[in-house]
């Protein structure tokens, strides 16, 4: 069994019905398989300075806009037809057309994700101009391009008898920050929203956490989700705790920024496989002469490429 599934309670449409009747019930989830505090806390716990960097990335975000116009900002609505159709030429830029399929479904609980082969997008549609380039970059860009260069690597299968470490936090921080490259408004405050309530919910109920956000997250449905993947794998929700894989993308964020920003922001050798960026090094000895596959936004461009990226960093005091 997957370990979203185990942390998707039997129970979660009922619990949600209930939650959404009083909003100071904290819902009691049922699960197939308990999951061990190790494993629901395996990515660590919130740290002093990153959370000190993410609340005031959202005090500057929302200073002056709300949810509505934060979205806004990401262009005008676009539909489900030429979301299709844009990911499809941005697959082909990258000969990777026939590797992945397109999906649709309402029963898709993240907005995006990608897989080896298939890249599922949640029903209704929900993207706008800008925002689409931004998922684009993230799960093409980013996460397609490093599996398919891993896929070619010596230590293909092989990372944990060749001693790699585990590359979630870089593999996020890198995509995170490629999300924001199109944006005009590039405040990291999604990723800094999710490590401030990781952070509160480890102190707080499911009511509590609830509250919380409503100062970010205007729409239900989008704080009901937020809420629920920050207590989830917890049985009584009242109890503090849950979930802390959320962590990994501001962290990394930070992390692979000042990565780049040391090695001139060339993300060439990133790009040899789904890796940390401990074990770069390692991966370039084992297979020197490779030549991966990079990203469109960065070949057209390298100069400006490490310029939005500076940017970036400068916007979001990542230093």
């Amino acid at each position: 069994m997957s370990l979203i599934k185990k942390l998707t309670p039997i129970n979660l449409l009922e619990e949600k019905e209930k939650f959404f009747a009083d909003e100071n019930y904290n819902p009691q989830f049922i699960y197939e398989k308990i999951t061990a505090d190790k494993t629901l806390y395996k990515h660590g716990y919130p740290q002093a300075k990153y959370l000190d960097l993410a609340q005031t990335i959202l005090e500057k975000t929302y200073y002056r806009h709300d949810e509505a116009e934060l979205d806004k900002l990401k262009g005008v609505p676009i539909i489900q037809g030429d979301v299709t159709q844009k990911t499809q030429d941005f697959l082909d830029i990258h000969q990777l057309k026939n590797r992945f399929k397109i999906v649709w479904s309402n029963s898709f609980v993240a907005r995006a994700t990608i897989t080896a082969d298939t890249i599922k997008l949640r029903l209704p549609a929900d993207f706008r101009q800008r925002d689409l380039l931004s998922m684009l970059y993230h799960e093409i860009g980013t996460h397609a391009l490093r599996r398919v260069n891993y896929e070619q690597q010596p230590w293909y299968k092989n990372k944990k008898e060749c001693g790699f470490k585990d590359y979630l936090k870089t593999e996020e921080g890198l995509a995170g920050l490629h999300s924001l490259l199109p944006l005009d408004f590039q405040y990291a405050y999604y990723p800094a929203l999710n490590y401030v309530s990781v952070a509160y919910a480890q102190k707080h109920s499911f009511a509590e956490l609830w509250n919380f956000l409503k100062k970010y997250i205007d729409n239900p449905e989008r704080r009901w989700e937020k809420t629920f993947r920050r207590k989830r794998g917890l049985e009584d929700t009242s109890q503090p705790g849950g979930f802390t894989k959320d962590l990994v993308y501001f962290e990394g964020m930070v992390e692979v920024w000042n990565y780049l920003r040391q090695n001139n922001f060339d993300l060439t050798q990133l790009y040899f496989g789904k890796m940390d960026l401990a074990d770069i090094d390692k991966a370039v000895r084992m297979n020197p002469g490779f030549e991966p596959l990079l990203p469109s936004f960065f070949v057209v461009d390298r100069d400006k490429y490490a310029q939005k990226l500076e940017k970036i960093g400068q916007i979001n005091m990542l230093l």
